[in-house]
This record gives C-alpha cells, structure tokens and sequence, in this order.
C-alpha cells in the first residue's frame, strides 16, 4: 500500500445537470427565429434584428455552444462557470510514485485551468457582425444550426509546475554513507554503510507536464519517479574484514630470549593498528611500527651483555705482566625485533594462531679486542676468584682493614717459584697506610675495637680461597678460634701478629708463568664485598674440592646478661652463637694428565662460642 503526501488543497467541484434547460431554450429559439425571419419577409428586419438583439443583451445569442455546452442566452458570468463547470481542469492531482511513497502536487497549485475568458469572448461575439441582413441570416442560421465553438484547452504555470516537482523530489536524494572503522583503547569500533539514491528530475517534469496541458487528462494521474541507487565507497563487507583482522592482530606478544620471556599487554598491541582505505573499496589494517619499540626496553635490559675490552694486568711497579682477552658483547636487535614482531601480527591477521616471538640480538664487538692487546704481552685467564661480603661497620673500620690490604695487594707478581706472604704484602700495618681499629677475638669474648687493623681476616680468607681454587701450591693457614658464618666451613684464614706470635696465610707459585693477583673493593649501601682474582696462563691442571665433614659437635646457646651501662630496657647482642665441631676439607690439584699434583686436608678446630645479649636495667 503507497503512501501520498498531499502538497496544497485538492478541491473538488461538481458540474451541474444542464441538459433539460438546454433542450427547452432550443425549442425557445426556434420559434422565436421563425417569427424573425417572417418579419425580415415582411420588411421589418431592422427593427425586428434590433428587437432580438435587445432581447440578448449581454448575453450569448441563441445557437451558440463549447463544445458540449449550451452556452444560449449565459452572460459572461454564467459562460464562464458553465465552461468551468463541464472542463474543470483546476480539480485533481498529480501524483509523483517513489520508492518512499506518492507525493501529490494539487493542478491549483500550478494554477491549471481551461481557456474560459478567450472562449466566453468568441461566444460573445458570434453572430453579432456583419450588415443587418448578413447579422439577421447568420443569427437564423445560428439559430437553427447551432455555432460549436472549440472546447477549452488547458493553461497552466510551467514554472510553477517545474518548481514543485524539483522541490518535491529533492527530499529523496542522499548521499551514500561510507563505512568506518576506528581502534580504541578497548576494541574495534565500527559504523555501518548506507546506500545513496539519485534521482533525474527532468524526465519526471518532462512527463508531468505533458499530462497536465493535456485536457483528456483525468482528475488523478501518476507520474513514476524511477531512482538510481548509489553503492557506497566502502561497503560493511569491507570493514567487517578489517575488524577480524585487527581482532586476529591485537592479542598479547610473547617475547623470548633463551629462558626468560615477557608479554606486551594486548590494549598495547591495539594502539599500534590503524586501518586505511585500500583500491576496491577495502580497508587495510596498519601497524605503527614507531610505537612498538619502546615495548621492547624490558628485554632489552635483560639480554643486554656489555662487550669487555681486553685489558693489560699491570704490577705495582707498572709493568704489563700480561692481558685478560676482550670479550663480545650483546644487545637487543630492535630493527629485527621489531620486523619479526610486524611479520607475526601479519601472520596472525590470516587467521593463525599466536606464537612466541625470540628476540633478535647483534653481537657488540669491544673497544680493545684481544689480539690488539696481545702485541704487548701474553693473554692470560683466570684462573681462581672468591669474594667474600661483610656488614660494614666499626668492628673493621667501616670496611677500610679488609678493602685496603685488597688495594695494596692489587698487582702482585708472583713468578714461577715465588711465594705469597700476607704480611709481607701489606706490612707496616698504619694508620697511615688507611688501617684503624677493629675487633679480634680474645680468650673469652670477642673485642669489638681493640686492635689495629682488626677485620682484615675477612681480606685474608678471601685470597686463600682465590688462590686454593686456581690449584696453587698453599702453605701457612689457620682457622679462627670460633666459625664465622660469612666463610666456607673449613676454609677460613685468619691472620694476626701479637706477643705470643705471627699467623700468616701464604701460597707459592708453582706454574710455569707469571701469575698476577687482582685485589677489588665493592660496596652496596652498608654491605660490603671483597674479592680477588688470580691471573695467569693455564697449564691444564684441575681442581677438587671435598664436601666439609664435621664431628664432635657443640651446640651453642645464647645467655641475656643484664647490665647497668644501656639505658632500661634496651637490648644489644655483644656476642653471637656459634657451635663447637671439628670439621676437615680435602683438596686435590691434577695436572694436565690426571696425575696428583697438590692434596690438602685441611683440619679446622671451633671451640664452643654462645651468644649474649645485654640488656639495660
């Protein structure tokens, strides 16, 4: 069922029957021109013609007819609303068939009428010119014949009807609607297409405008509008595709290196797609590859491996004694990380499924490469290394009597047969030289300040390690009267000078080079590190360790001692717990053949130490 849209009034006017009056005037005219034309016989046709003339004053003379219509003895008034009345051509509608339903434009509004005023004048003017016999014959003749004037053709307002019909139809035009694709923060979001329509409106005007000058034309007539639809650039299809595709893309990136892995949030990944119009009307998914670097400074960080330059191993006196060899370095390939990230999000856009990405890495040569180095002296490697960490505090003199015996030992030569002695390194022992006061061990407690230079056994046990596990010739060592936890069960060394003696720690060179011995001081907040390394060139020999075996065990206890010189109430552990037992490692040094060079066992006696606590009264 169409729909019409009514444009102006569409008036309806109903001609009257005039049929019997016509029939009875007729007769009237008849005899009234018969006794006319018997006065024009007798001789009195003017008088007579004047007389009829007088009797139609104003008024069509008999005969006279539209057409259809009598329009006999009508004034001009009454002529013009009989015409009006049989050919009302300003009554109807013209209705305009579109797809979204019928407008109608009413003929008054383009002002369509019949031709009234030139037809009323013509009726007028029939049978009244000529001389008085050529009037008289031809209103007698009109009289019984009749006068048929043309019916009333159609005037109508082109302009006006042009103006409508364009006016009407412009409504129905519409651009086409593209679809659109945006990526948010939270997904894809998407705004759909819609067709456009077109419409000529000169072959609809064309077509109306025949049909209203036509005066056959009924009081309704229907003009088709046909439409052109209009498809839009991008269609939802187009899209639809690209949505899937970022959906496919825009999933969380697994990134590897050996056996770590880290994950780019999939709302990252999101803000990197972007989509752009394509030929054909498609859409293409594009990745801003500027923001996906800053994505990899995790991994980065993690995999990044510093290149290490060769460097000389200097004595003390300044002397290059030989190299330790340059290492490469590495770091986070971003180009080729980045490619491989773009060409696993193309590869998800085709539908498969997600994989982990290794991180692409570029080797980093270093500054001074080995073989440069080596045109000086001999390339050496390490051979043993321990460090050993401590609190810093007063008891070593906030760290100074274990790192400066490090410092003054750094750069030591030892060549083949040359033995090691620890006070012959650093001695004199001065304030001076950076030592102070620090704690030993006395016969029933532990002094926390009471000697120069106390703590340095922390140094002393380090290098013992160092040069023990590069497979030295070892000599003097000695365990610390109760075990200090902060060293390997067995394998501590302390060192002292008192009246009672010397203990020492020492070592000799037994390999066929120079071996240089490196001192470090490391320090993190209010911890602190020592560490040595030995240096040298490697003639193949290998190093065992046995596991610590202990016996005649002791438990130690801890014991609160309440004591005047701490405010009441405060609490501070002056000595701590540490088990009596008797423990003993084995070393074994083999040569390049598997034959014994060096076995220690070293035999290491704690006494029992219990804890305790002071607290203020």
């Amino acid at each position: 069922m169409s729909s019409v849209t009514e444009i102006g009034p569409a008036p309806i006017v109903d001609a009257s029957d005039v049929a019997p009056r016509r029939r009875r005037r007729r007769l009237a005219v008849v005899v009234v021109a018969v006794l006319l034309l018997l006065a024009v016989a007798a001789g009195v046709a003017s008088a007579a013609l004047y007389a009829w003339d007088a009797g139609f004053e104003g008024r069509v003379l008999a005969g006279v007819t539209a057409g259809d219509v009598d329009l006999s003895g009508l004034d001009r008034t009454a002529a013009t609303a009989a015409i009006d009345a049989r050919y009302p051509y300003g009554v109807g509608r013209l209705l305009l068939r579109t797809p979204d339903g019928d407008i109608a434009i009413p003929y008054s509004d383009v002002s369509r009428r019949a031709t009234t005023g030139d037809l009323v004048e013509a009726a007028m003017a029939a049978g009244r010119s000529g001389d008085v016999v050529t009037r008289a014959l031809a209103q007698i003749r009109q009289a019984l014949d009749g006068t048929s004037l043309a019916p009333a053709s159609v005037l109508l307002d082109e302009d006006a009807l042009r103006e409508r019909v364009a006016t009407a139809l412009a409504p129905l035009e519409r651009h086409p609607v593209s679809a659109t694709i945006a990526m948010t923060r939270k997904g894809v979001v998407i705004g759909r297409a819609r067709t456009g329509r077109e419409i000529d409106p000169a072959p609809v005007i064309e077509a109306s405008l025949a049909a209203l000058r036509d005066p056959a034309t009924p009081a309704q007539v229907v003009i088709p509008v046909v439409t052109t639809t209009i498809r839009p650039r991008v269609e939802d299809k187009a899209v639809f595709d690209a949505r899937t595709q970022a959906v496919q893309m825009a999933r969380a990136i697994k990134l590897r290196a050996s056996k770590r892995s880290w994950t780019i949030k999939a709302a990252e990944v999101r803000s990197w797609i972007r989509f752009a119009p394509a030929p054909g009307g498609t859409i293409v998914t594009v990745l801003d590859e500027s923001l996906i670097p800053v994505n990899l400074n995790r991994a980065a960080k993690a995999v990044r491996k510093p290149a290490k330059s060769a460097q000389y191993l200097v004595s003390r006196s300044g002397r290059i004694v030989g190299v330790v060899a340059s290492s490469a370095g590495r770091r986070l390939d971003r180009p080729a990380t980045v490619a491989a990230i773009v060409k696993e999000l193309h590869r998800r856009a085709t539908g498969a499924a997600p994989r982990k990405i290794r991180v692409k890495l570029e080797a980093v040569a270093p500054e001074l490469a080995t073989s440069e180095a080596a045109r000086k002296a001999p390339v050496m490697s390490l051979l043993g290394s321990w460090q050993t960490w401590f609190p810093i505090s007063e008891r070593n003199y906030f760290g100074a009597n274990i790192w400066v015996p490090a410092q003054l030992i750094n750069g030591t030569v030892l060549r083949p047969g040359q033995r090691f002695d620890w006070w012959d390194a650093i001695w004199p022992v001065t304030p001076a030289r950076g030592f102070g006061p620090g704690g030993f061990i006395a016969s029933d407690h532990t002094e926390p300040t009471g000697a120069l230079g106390g703590g340095m056994c922390s140094s002393s046990t380090t290098l013992f390690n160092a040069a023990m596990r590069a497979g030295l010739d070892m000599g003097a060592r000695s365990n610390h009267k109760y075990y200090i936890s902060r060293y390997p069960l067995g394998l501590d060394a302390t060192v002292s000078i008192t009246s009672g003696g010397r203990q020492t720690m020492s070592f000799r060179n037994d390999t066929r080079g120079i071996i240089f011995i490196r001192g470090m001081k490391i320090q993190s907040g209010g911890v602190g590190w020592v560490r040595y390394e030995i240096w040298g060139i490697p003639d193949g020999r290998t190093v065992s360790l046995s596991g610590a075996s202990v016996s005649n065990v002791s438990k130690a206890t801890t014991r609160t001692v309440y004591v005047s010189s701490l405010p009441k109430g405060v609490k501070e552990q002056v000595e701590y717990p540490s088990d009596g037992m008797t423990t003993s490692v084995t070393r074994t040094v083999r040569d390049a053949k598997g034959r014994v060079l060096h076995r220690n066992t070293w035999v290491s006696r704690y006494v029992l130490w219990n804890g305790i606590i002071n607290v203020g009264r």
